[in-house]
């Protein structure tokens, strides 16, 4: 008992610094949204007349709502394949498409730009979430492929007993059994695409397709005031809120889909 009290000290010391590293902005950006103006702050953000809010909030639960599904769609496919099915090079596919993990998105912007401006979607939606699906599902797609690690094959070959085709299989019993990875897979992906600043930013030209990450400097001007100061950061907070909100809903998910792929059969 002597031995484990340190070590509980210790935790809970690292849990505390944690937690104050990550609070201590929210609360700076929480008081500058108040110290001038107070609370009307977040009305005049509210009913701005450039600043959309609610257009913005919109636009990015667009983005980031169907960035996820698709990401679901094919990260879970792909990491039933690399999991349960055999093909020739399937390791060293699978190698080849986490080493792009460690390509960033900014090393790629001047051919992207030019690629998705070439097709005719700048400007879009569509030209947006067609890159935000790309470098987000590969990191999904070693959460997918982790977590069908760890569900038996004897299911697979029960199932295939039974007449099952290999997309039977990943739909009626695989599939199933995947709730809390999916739920994380796409929360993280939301996560993810809501706070993307770069891709909108280089792919959105009109005010009215604005996320909120982009729409947010509507309220930046050249010569600011206290008060203008503040409602910037009353925006700012309430940028953040849905993608809390939607954490919060989903964090029983979220915590369990973590552990898929920790142990494997």
């Amino acid at each position: 008992m002597v031995t484990r009290i340190p070590a509980r000290v210790a935790m809970y010391a690292v849990l505390v610094f944690l937690l104050a590293l990550w609070a201590y902005p929210i609360a700076v950006a929480v008081w500058k949204s108040i110290s001038v103006g107070g609370w009307n702050n977040y009305n005049v953000v509210l009913h701005h007349p450039v600043f959309d809010y609610w257009r913005a909030i919109g636009n990015s639960f667009l983005l980031a709502g169907v960035s996820a599904l698709v990401i679901m769609v094919i990260s879970s496919l792909a990491g039933y394949a690399f999991s349960k099915m055999r093909f020739a090079g399937r390791n060293l596919l699978y190698g080849l498409l986490l080493a792009c993990l460690a390509v960033p998105v900014a090393a790629v912007v001047t051919p992207l730009f030019f690629s998705v401006n070439s097709v005719g979607l700048r400007d879009t939606y569509i030209g947006v979430i067609v890159p935000l699906v790309a470098f987000n599902v590969l990191m999904m797609l070693l959460i997918m492929r982790n977590h069908f690690d760890t569900l038996p094959d004897e299911l697979i070959e029960a199932a295939q007993l039974d007449g099952c085709g290999t997309l039977r299989i990943y739909w009626a019993v695989l599939l199933p059994l995947s709730g809390p990875a999916l739920a994380n897979v796409g929360v993280l992906s939301f996560v993810y695409s809501w706070n993307e600043y770069l891709l909108p930013n280089l792919l959105i030209a009109s005010q009215d397709k604005f996320p909120v990450t982009q729409a947010i400097s509507l309220l930046q001007d050249n010569r600011m005031s206290q008060e203008a100061i503040s409602q910037l950061y009353a925006g700012l907070i309430l940028m953040t809120i849905p993608s809390i909100v939607v954490y919060l809903i989903a964090q029983r998910f979220l915590q369990a889909g973590l552990t898929a792929g920790a142990v494997k059969s």
